[in-house]
């Protein structure tokens, strides 16, 4: 299984059975735990009939290796995220943190759409929903104009979303929670591309690549667009009833 025939190279997710949206988030112990009870199993000592036995066994310590530094990929990157909305992360989050990296990553796009505004927002509302953001608790004491300036004017914010860490993360998530992403990603784009007059950064194209998933997304808010708003099929209303004449009024 670790070494199919057909020439594939399963990913170290795979080969210790850790991690995607069935068996959610791990960590160290969980790493260990596998790895012992696998190499158990596959070392080439107790397979000797086995000609790939050692091929097996030298993968799944290679996999175990593999995990644990995505794992401080994964912590780093939490870290980032929690601090830019002027946060720290816990203990409880840094232990398997794939999915508070993942949460800390939809609230981060959430907290961008919201205070930049979507559609044609008012002077007046735009500095309510500003005011409001500062009051809230749902996105720790975050400065609203330093969020903003990381968010458009650096790229180290936005890189994330193209990373291993955050795939990762995405991958470990419930696919309902995989689609809220997927929209509030789609959302921040078009934010991005109506401040700067349609014009995105080269960031996007890499995690439309690392999230091919977006495409997808994007078909289908095209199709229920032109299903529900698009009337250029649609046949012409009917023109209103003649008034009545003024002599039958009269009458």
């Amino acid at each position: 299984r670790i070494c199919p025939e057909d020439g594939r190279v399963l990913g170290a997710g795979a080969v210790l059975r850790l991690g995607g949206a069935h068996l959610g988030g791990y960590g160290e112990s969980d790493v260990a735990y596998a790895y012992r009870q696998l190499s158990r199993a596959l070392h080439p000592d107790k397979n000797p009939d086995l000609p790939r036995a050692h091929v097996a066994f030298h993968r799944l310590s290679e996999a175990a290796e593999e995990l644990r530094q995505g794992l401080n990929e994964q912590r780093s990157a939490l870290q980032l995220l929690v601090s830019a909305m002027g946060g720290q992360a816990t203990a409880q989050m840094l232990e398997r943190p794939q999915e508070a990296l993942f949460a800390e990553a939809c609230r981060l796009l959430s907290a961008v759409c919201g205070l930049v505004g979507e559609g044609e927002v008012p002077v007046p509302a735009q500095s309510r929903a500003v005011a409001s953001f500062g009051s809230s608790g749902m996105y720790y004491p975050c400065q609203t104009s330093g969020l903003l300036a990381d968010w458009f004017e650096k790229t180290h914010l936005l890189e994330l979303y193209a990373s291993v860490p955050v795939r990762t993360a995405y991958d470990c998530a419930p696919k309902r929670c995989r689609a809220q992403f997927l929209c509030l990603l789609n959302r921040a784009a078009i934010a991005e591309a109506k401040k700067f007059s349609d014009c995105v950064r080269g960031n996007w194209p890499v995690i439309m690549q690392t999230f091919p998933e977006l495409g997808l997304w994007r078909d289908l808010r095209d199709a229920i667009h032109r299903r529900v708003w698009d009337t250029t099929g649609e046949p012409p209303e009917p023109e209103p009833a003649a008034a009545p004449a003024a002599a039958e009024s009269a009458r």
